[in-house]
């Protein structure tokens, strides 16, 4: 997700709720009854006026509000993806957890030599790799579930002696009988095959999100680069979002309902 993407909070919003202003308009109003006087209150409101102004446009107040707002978009993401791993077999959620390992050690390596704007802007990159890499894993799971234990090799074997069948027969109904019991087959090997290629596909993507950071943790070693989150960001993009071969799936077979994708809060501070 790039910054484009994002709309910018209301810094005047933030900027009247922080609680240092919240106090002063509170000490002001106590003042103003204590004393019987609107002066203390005609100050604190001038002041408060004064800080709606200036502090929105404060380069240092809006980094502090994007601090703020980017915890608590990455706290509730972290929430949700710990609820669907409860979804997954375990050895599907230790992988996806050792996957998250290597984030966090990729983000404590970035604090050390990039600027912490370009660092969140990661943090937020390698949550979407990391939701990205889930989305996968659900996605082979509900794959999984549509496979036939039955070998295609076995299935291929039987519609070939259904064909033999169907040649053989000269009776008509018979023949019709067969010819849909062939039908079908054939709709089933090619559903099977199909299906096939498609957890191919999931089972190399899962590898190259795992490969990427390995590359990613790379880049790091080298002092000149800066751009972690374009990096991260141009990763997802040559890999694809899992929407596309769940398309695939329900081309195949009707959606069933097995998939599930982790979705973003409403809003972020990226």
């Amino acid at each position: 997700m790039s910054e484009a993407q994002l709309t910018p909070p209301s810094y005047l919003k933030y900027a009247f709720k922080d609680q240092h202003n919240l106090v002063v308009l509170f000490g002001a109003a106590c003042f103003s009854l204590a004393f019987a006087s609107p002066i203390p209150l005609l100050v604190g409101g001038s002041a408060e006026l004064l800080w709606l102004l200036i502090g929105p446009r404060l380069p240092a107040f809006r980094d502090w509000v994007d601090r703020q707002l980017s915890r608590q978009y990455l706290a509730r993401s972290e929430s949700a993806i710990e609820g669907a791993l409860g979804e997954l077999s375990e050895p599907d959620a230790n992988r996806f957890r050792e996957l998250s390992r290597n984030a966090t050690q990729l983000v404590v390596t970035a604090q050390a030599r990039l600027p912490s704007r370009e660092v969140q802007l990661a943090e937020h990159a390698l949550l979407e790799l990391r939701r990205t890499f889930l989305d996968y894993q659900f996605l082979r799971q509900r794959v999984d579930a549509l496979v036939d234990a039955t070998p295609i090799a076995d299935r291929e074997q039987e519609a070939e002696q259904l064909q033999h069948s169907y040649s053989a027969e000269r009776e008509l109904t018979v023949r019709m009988t067969i010819r849909k019991a062939l039908n079908a087959l054939q709709r089933r090997i090619s559903q099977q095959t199909a299906l096939a290629g498609v957890s191919r596909s999931i089972a190399l993507r899962l590898e190259m999100l795992e490969g990427a950071m390995q590359y990613l943790k790379g880049r790091l070693a080298d002092p000149t680069f800066e751009l972690l989150a374009a990096e991260i960001d141009g990763a997802l993009v040559e890999i694809g979002a899992a929407e596309a071969l769940e398309l695939t799936v329900d081309e195949i077979f009707p959606p069933s309902g097995i998939a599930q994708r982790v979705e973003p809060p409403a809003s972020g501070g990226r």
